[in-house]
């Protein structure tokens, strides 16, 4: 029976990543929705998909023994599964695409309705950095959104220890 709600606490986690996706990430890269440019359902429902198919993975091979980890040695709570969650959904960002030279590039993109230098002769610039930051805590809060669930999920249909 444990394994039973930590499965369906699990599946709801899997199955909330779109809905976290489509508020915290369509946001960051620069959609606004309103009734007359709102996209397509079947690109909402390939976006949704998508987002499972790539979350299944993270939240199996690392939330679920994280979980295990911090209620075998009494440190489970809200902050600290949340928090967990959210450094590993960041952390591979962190890792992969943090602003590397390119020599000989130069490029202005816009950020916030202000076009400011992204790339200075192969140098990223503070808008490179200040991107790479807003988009690493667009993915932390969809891990601490996914670990918050997952928590309030497992404490609710919890059973008792026998």
């Amino acid at each position: 029976m444990k394994t039973l709600h930590i499965t369906l606490a699990t599946l709801v986690a899997i199955l909330l990543q779109p809905v976290l996706a489509l508020i915290t990430f369509f946001p960051l890269m620069g959609a606004e929705f309103s009734i007359s440019n709102f996209p397509p359902l079947d690109l909402l429902a390939i976006f949704g998909l998508a987002v499972m198919a790539v979350s299944i993975l993270p939240i199996l091979l690392f939330g679920i023994p994280c979980f295990d980890a911090l209620n075998k040695t009494q440190k489970l709570s809200f902050l600290s599964l949340s928090g967990c969650a959210a450094a590993m959904a960041m952390l591979p960002y962190l890792v992969i695409t943090y602003p590397k030279p390119i020599p000989g590039f130069t490029a202005n993109l816009s950020w916030h309705g202000h076009v400011l230098p992204y790339y200075d002769n192969g140098q990223p610039m503070a808008y490179a950095w200040l991107r790479y930051a807003e988009t690493a805590l667009g993915f932390g809060a969809h891990g601490f959104l996914c670990g918050t669930v997952f928590y309030l999920f497992w404490r609710k249909y919890r059973t008792q220890e026998v």
